[in-house]
């Protein structure tokens, strides 16, 4: 099935970037979310085996992020796909970023969702703010 994801700051609502992604059916928003980072782990991967020139579109699409970095990993090590599942799972619970499908707030991770191609996914990211309270 192919959903339309699209990435949002909340602290200004900005989008931070949408793409179409094809991933298997699913029925609950853990499963839903673990394609996710499956796609998101292939597409880590694909980077760092292409070639280190950017595009015009993906200078433009980086811009967007706010900087442009060149795909280069330096990390020897990136992990597994349980590891961010797992972490994935528990930022949810933790409420670092929420999810929509199709302007409706998905709440809980074993629930079923009804989900049909073309679908849109909006995933809310929160930023953690840090200083003094006083």
């Amino acid at each position: 099935m192919k959903l339309n994801i699209i990435r949002k700051k909340a602290s200004s609502l900005r989008e931070l970037s949408r793409e179409q992604v094809q991933i298997p059916e699913v029925s609950t928003l853990e499963e839903l979310l673990g394609e996710l980072v499956k796609e998101e782990f292939r597409k880590r991967k694909d980077a760092d085996q292409a070639d280190p020139v950017l595009t015009e579109n993906e200078m433009k699409d980086e811009e967007r992020l706010g900087r442009i970095r060149f795909f280069a990993s330096y990390e020897e090590n990136m992990g597994d796909i349980e590891t961010a599942i797992r972490v994935m799972r528990q930022d949810f619970e933790d409420g670092l970023f929420r999810v929509y499908l199709n302007g409706k707030e998905c709440l809980e991770l074993k629930g079923r969702l009804e989900i049909k191609d073309e679908d849109e996914v909006v995933l809310l990211r929160f930023v953690m703010l840090a200083g003094r309270m006083w």
